[in-house]
This record gives structure tokens, sequence and C-alpha cells, in this order.
């Protein structure tokens, strides 16, 4: 976040900071504390804030503004490239803008009591070859470096695989995939959906993503589906 690439889910600092006073007007929650009102099937809206990876910019840009205004927030954390470069198969991460925050820094938003770490697995493998030794291995670095035991995951890349759930369900109280929605008392909890924010959305685009007003979100979706189809994109 801020890094200055032009992945589309890199948010130029600045931008984040006009979100985030947009936010002001929405309850934002932790997680957990989004699933207990799910759970108690109370109606009422609340936002969820959440970053992928453990990428050094998410300390270096948005850190500061969430800790200004109090603001609590998820890390799924790539246990194997804390303070190194970020790179996998089909990672798009380069230089200085690709590498991993420090044990250290993921320390100081934990102690905070502001940031949530959960499981992305330890080397941010493919669908293919999410494993439960995967999970494992990323929870139990993060308990050994932080205290902390991660009952959240989201899938690598966003994309489910069904024939982990029961793994997943012994390990976790949820899971996240790249479905876009908004996620009510009947979602399941190891499906639940999230909402991309791009640097390309303009703040009413933003603003109508925290109403879940999201037509425009599923129709870039799929042309951006339909252009990786096409071979037109990595």
């Amino acid at each position: 976040m801020g890094a200055g690439t032009g992945d589309e889910l890199d948010v130029p600092a600045t931008a984040f900071a006009r979100q985030l006073d947009l936010l002001d007007s929405h309850e934002v929650l932790s997680i957990d504390g989004a699933l207990d009102r799910l759970d108690a099937k109370d109606p009422r809206p609340c936002v969820v804030l959440t970053f992928d990876d453990g990428f050094e910019d998410v300390y270096d840009n948005a850190w500061p503004l969430l800790r200004e205004r109090q603001l609590p927030f998820t890390v799924y954390l790539a246990s194997s490239y804390v303070s190194a470069p970020m790179v996998w198969e089909g990672s798009t991460a380069k230089g200085s803008a690709g590498r991993g925050m420090s044990w250290e820094q993921l320390a100081e938003m934990v102690e905070s009591g502001l940031c949530t770490v959960g499981n992305h697995t330890h080397r941010h493998v493919p669908p293919e070859s999410l494993s439960a030794s995967e999970l494992d291995e990323c929870t139990a670095i993060i308990e050994s470096r932080l205290g902390v035991t991660p009952s959240h995951f989201t899938y690598p890349w966003g994309v489910a695989v069904p024939t982990m759930e029961g793994a997943l369900e012994q390990r976790f109280r949820s899971a996240s995939t790249g479905r876009i929605g908004r996620n009510t008392p009947d979602t399941h909890r190891l499906r639940l959906a999230r909402v991309p924010v791009r640097q390309s959305d303009p703040e009413e685009f933003f603003a109508a993503k925290l109403t879940g007003r999201l037509l425009p979100e599923r129709a870039y979706a799929r042309l951006v589906a339909a252009a990786k189809a096409a071979g037109m994109t990595g």
C-alpha cells in the first residue's frame, strides 16, 4: 500500500487517507468483532479492513494512519517472506516495494491491540499446493515469533479449495475468498466474501462499495477475468 507500483491493489497513501476519512460515518470492527455480530444475527452493517501478504509498505504507509485513527485491521501473513522479498509464482512485487515486514514491525502492530494477524500459508502457495502442513507451518512460526495463534485464514489469490475446508474448520474461525460481496449471518464462515479496493477507484466508487453497491466492481472483475482468459494480462 502506497508503494508507488502499478498494481491495482497498491493504493496510494494519499488516497488511502481520504478513504479512511470516508469511513468516519461507518463502523469499523475487528474481524472477530464483525463475526461476533454475524453470529448474533445483528443486522447493523460494519466494515473490516484487511491486508494480504504482509508487505512492509503496510507498516510504512497504512499503519501510521490506522494507529492515529485507532482503527482495527487484519494482516493475513505469508510467514516465509517476513523481512524478505515477497516473490512467488505469479507475483508482481519488485525491489524495495516488494519487501515483507519484519517481526519487530508486526509485533508493534499486534501489541497495539489494533492488528489481528491471520494465516495466509507459509509460502503463499497456489491452490493446487495448499496443504495442512502449509497452514500449520505458518501458524507455528506466528505463534513462536508473535505469541498469538491465527484464528483466521485467507486463500492465496482468493481461490477457494473446497477439499481443504475440513482442515480449515479444525484450525480457524473463518476463511475468506476472492468472491466479491457482503457477508450476512447466513454466509458460510469458511467462504467469506471480500471487496477489493483499487488504486483506480474514484472516491465515489469507494463510497459506493461501503454501502454494498457492488455492481461496478463485479463488472470490473468480469472484465479482468475475460482479459486474463484471452491472455491479455499476466
